[in-house]
């Protein structure tokens, strides 16, 4: 974490260099001074990062070193505010730049003190032990490494009466190893977050195979993330002999890689072996051992586990289980048989049953820290008292005691591993509260806004941060919890014991803060502050200059309070009540990122073009209806998200509508999204300057205006994603002159009736077309089969008004996702053989007239799920409901999930049907497993309204 303080300064301040280079010629002497200090003062403490490197892997073992850092730090931030109040004051004209003179010379003064504290804690580091780092060195503590490889081991001695909740995964992976008779080498992947059970799981199966003597010979190795090829392979030789006495290899210890190689494959060639590689951190360790591991086509396997999913993509076939944290049943089921494995029928007595369930609560269903707990409450007095303190003193910190250490340090590798500027955004991440769904371009929007992202110049910043979030994801640090068309993730979010591990060592570091009081200490130099379900008055309301980043969530506060953190960067409010943005807003001279989005407000400020560093405004599902005349000079302007809602309701903001635009948009030639807004003469004529545009959607649309957008659509060389939106239901879209053809989009939304019940000619020409949503398009079967034809479309939502509708054999090869709805004339549905073979969802709704299930069904043959929205109940009827839960079910190698929606007393109900579609007509009557009804966030279903 130390050495991210030197790469953030060195990004704000080049940043900061370029934009007020024009404008600082014609300042005093001292702001150039403050200017050329500032740079000075970046590379002295750019000169400190392999020092700091060297002191991140000492993180918590050595208190001298922690205190250096430290002090550097607040020296880093030193440096940093004076970055922020140097780009705030040269914001400004050259008359109100003379008037702040004195400004200028204390920021002057602030500078020199900062750089005299720097050369002085450069001056004294050799006298701490601190030595530059090789750039090649982990930044993981060592101590970490070996508790991993502790746990591993341990994970040998775990009886099978002690492990809980993978009875599915053992039966699967036995199933895998032993139960398949193909003789080619497979692997098998087993992926997950630090602590989830991996190890164990693996190891488990491991001992059961190697008991039974199902292969000629097994080994059992840990990889770990720091690892020597030639290591690997004496250990894995040492495992192979573990019993046997006198091996026929010698002493490996002299071999090099070569002899060591052709050992391990004399000793395996025509055997039919068994190899777990466990906690494999890259698929480097892969790919310089598979050339020692033959394939004699004898049957061998190889387990991997891993936390890594590029890791796990090496498994064969997709053989790769995906391990998620305990459900609760199973969590207590664990929690009782640590705590209380004295105790002969090991349940939890009442009087401690309710801090149990707080204390069960903080593990988060993690196997690791539920035994880490268990064994610390093992030591305890079974009294409220003695349970209550734990609970109050839990603190996943690597320098506690009787395990929980344990838990900090493994979960902590898992974000020490990440490179420099993955890990800064990761705990960026942190500004969130739990259960938050993240979304994936808003988190984009802010890492950009908070200068954590720096081009490359192989690409935008947008897509550098959209790979680091990607390999964040990889990494299991965030999850996906739902994704787009293009199969990215839409919304992610932090597991709650990751998200609170990263959430302390930020506010150790001093960079965030999640508070559920206004009342915060002035005087911490936090960088983030979230405010999260709080009321304060304007008494209350913290001070604090050093702040960034500014979360309000479901919040009631005085918004004119924020002009209070001048140098913010980023300010999202979300689910706030107020009416008004006030203009006091508009002082905010570095804010890069304003976020309105889900809130009342109605207005924003006239000033607004004086936020000249503005990238993102986001009003997405606001009041706002109107955008005043000044947003257009924010010329650095790169995101404009606009919709405003159409109910008071913030569950329920639909249906909304989309927003007018002042004169003078083609000022802003930065953008890359826009979205969604009135289009008339005006605006698709400023379109033409927008040559940077990524993402537009257009309502509003006549003939007129198709008749010029083609023309402003063929400058946009970047543009990726299109929607257009009839003006009314009365107005039909001809898109046949459409003329040249946006032949690189990839998302395509057209809403309203088209031209002659048919898509144009230059349609077949979207080759690159992955997603289309047609809403109220009125087409004829015949355009389906001209829809068939593109190579990459991988989503379809609508299509047509026929009453019935053929999938002919081999049309839409690689389409993933059919959505119909809302086609009051369909009446019946046919899947040809060798139809849509890597269908995977399908879902129906609002199709009144749809009273049969889908005829051939069944040769659907990739199906995985089927869902219905308030469709008849003719055709639910004809899906039995049996009994059970399902579990057993899921594992099926044809089960197809049926989620059937529908509202009941004004709730909208889930129900989930497990069907298996390999004999469709057996499965109707008698096959059929149904889980109980559940109630459903309606919000999830704005894509059927």
């Amino acid at each position: 974490m130390a050495e991210l303080i030197a790469i953030s300064l060195s990004a704000k301040v080049a940043a900061a260099l370029l934009r007020t280079g024009r404008t600082t010629a014609v300042f005093l002497a001292s702001f150039i001074s403050v200017r050329s200090g500032i740079a000075a003062a970046a590379r002295d403490l750019d000169l400190l990062r392999a020092f700091l490197r060297f002191a991140d892997s000492r993180r918590g073992t050595d208190e001298l070193v922690d205190a250096w850092v430290n002090q550097v730090r607040h020296v880093g931030f030193e440096l940093e505010d004076v970055t922020d109040e140097y780009t705030f004051l040269s914001g400004v004209g050259f008359v109100r730049a003379c008037a702040d003179v004195a400004a200028r010379f204390a920021l002057l003064r602030r500078l020199r003190k900062a750089r005299e504290r720097l050369r002085a804690l450069s001056a004294v580091k050799e006298q701490l032990g601190i030595r530059p780092a090789e750039a090649s060195a982990s930044s993981s503590a060592p101590a970490a490494a070996a508790i991993c490889r502790n746990i591993s081991e341990a994970a040998h001695f775990v009886l099978e009466g002690e492990i809980v909740g993978f009875a599915e995964h053992t039966r699967l992976l036995m199933k895998w190893l032993t139960g398949d008779a193909n003789p080619r080498r497979i692997i098998v992947a087993v992926c997950g977050m630090g602590g989830v059970g991996k190890t164990t799981l693996a190891t488990n199966v491991y001992k059961k195979i190697a008991a039974n003597c199902n292969f000629d010979c097994t080994a059992w190795v840990t990889v770990s993330k720091n690892f020597t090829t030639e290591d690997l392979m004496r250990r894995i030789i040492k495992e192979l002999h573990r019993d046997v006495r006198d091996s026929a290899l010698g002493d490996t210890q002299e071999m090099d890689y070569r002899s060591l190689v052709e050992a391990l494959r004399g000793h395996l060639a025509h055997k039919r072996y068994f190899l777990l590689l466990d906690d494999v951190w890259n698929a480097d360790a892969w790919f310089q051992l598979h050339g020692a591991l033959l394939d004699s086509e004898t049957g061998s396997r190889i387990v991997i586990t891993t936390r890594n999913q590029e890791v796990a993509a090496l498994a064969s076939d997709s053989r790769t289980i995906m391990l998620q944290p305990l459900r609760e049943h199973e969590a207590w089921s664990l929690f009782c048989n640590t705590t209380f494995r004295q105790d002969a029928n090991q349940e939890c007595p009442y009087h401690l049953q309710n801090w149990a369930f707080k204390i069960l609560e903080r593990c988060c269903g993690l196997p690791l820290a539920i035994i880490s707990v268990g064994n610390l409450l093992l030591l305890k007095e079974k009294t409220e008292f003695a349970w209550k303190n734990v609970h109050d003193s839990l603190v996943w910190d690597e320098r506690d005691d009787h395990g929980i250490g344990q838990v900090a340090s493994v979960l902590n590798f898992s974000i020490d591993d990440l490179p420099y500027r993955q890990k800064r955004c990761f705990l960026y991440c942190s500004v969130y509260p739990e259960d938050f769904f993240i979304k994936r371009k808003i988190l984009i929007r802010e890492w950009i806004a908070e200068g954590l992202i720096e081009e490359t110049g192989h690409g935008t910043m947008e897509e550098v941060a959209d790979g680091y979030l990607n390999e964040l994801v990889q990494r299991n640090l965030l999850l996906v919890k739902l994704k787009n068309e293009f199969g990215r993730a839409k919304r992610l979010h932090i597991h709650d014991l990751i998200r609170e591990i990263a959430a302390y060592r930020s506010k150790q570091d001093g960079f965030f803060q999640l508070s559920k009081s206004a009342r915060v200490d002035s005087k911490q130099k936090i960088r983030y502050l979230t405010l999260y379900q709080c009321q304060s008055d304007r008494q209350s309301a913290p001070n604090m200059p050093s702040l960034r980043s500014f979360y309000v969530l479901r919040s009631d506060l005085d918004v004119a309070l924020f002009s209070r953190f001048r140098l913010l960067t980023v300010l999202n409010l979300w689910y706030v009540k107020a009416s008004k943005l006030p203009s006091a807003v508009t002082n905010l001279r570095n804010l890069r990122y304003l976020g309105v989005r889900s809130t009342y407000i109605e207005e924003l400020p006239k000033e607004l073009g004086r936020l000249r560093n503005l990238q993102t405004l986001d009003a997405k599902w606001s009041s706002i209806k109107v955008l005043p005349s000044s947003i257009t000079k924010l010329k650095n302007l790169r995101h404009l998200i606009l919709f405003t809602r159409g109910t008071t309701d913030f569950m329920e903001p639909e249906p909304g509508t989309a927003v007018s635009l002042p004169d003078g948009l083609e000022n802003l030639k930065c953008l890359q999204t826009l979205k969604y807004v009135q289009a008339d003469q005006k605006v698709v004529r400023s379109l033409e300057s927008l040559e940077q545009m990524r993402s537009l959607e257009l309502s509003g649309v006549d003939q007129r205006i198709l008749i010029n957008l083609p023309s402003a659509l063929s400058k946009m060389s970047c543009l990726l994603r299109l929607g257009i939106t009839n003006s009314d239901a009365n107005v039909t879209l001809d898109l046949e002159p459409f003329s040249p053809a946006p032949v690189k989009l990839k998302t395509l939304n057209l809403t309203g009736k088209l031209a002659r019940g048919k898509l144009p000619s230059w349609f077949s020409s979207l080759t690159n077309l992955i997603h289309l949503h047609l809403r109220s398009s009125e087409l004829g079967e015949d355009s389906i089969v001209l829809l068939s034809s593109l190579p990459r479309l991988f989503s379809l939502i609508n299509a047509c008004n026929e009453r019935s509708l053929t999938f002919a054999a081999g049309c839409f090869p690689v389409l993933r996702q059919l959505n119909l709805q809302g086609l009051p004339n369909l009446t019946s549905i046919e899947f040809q053989k060798d139809s849509l073979a890597d269908l995977r969802l399908l879902t129906l709704g609002l199709c009144l007239e749809l009273t049969e299930i889908p005829q051939s069904i069944e040769n659907l043959i990739h199906l995985e799920n089927v869902e219905l929205f308030q469709m008849p109940s003719k055709l639910i009827e004809k899906i039995p409901y049996g009994k059970g839960y399902g579990a057993n079910h899921q594992d099926g190698q044809r089960t197809t999930v049926v989620k059937n929606f529908f509202w009941h007393n004004a709730r909208l109900l889930e129900q989930k049907i497990y069907i298996n579609l390999s004999n469709v007509q057996e499965s109707f009557k008698t096959d059929a497993v149904t889980l109980p009804v559940g109630s459903v966030n309606s919000s999830k279903f704005h894509k059927w309204l």
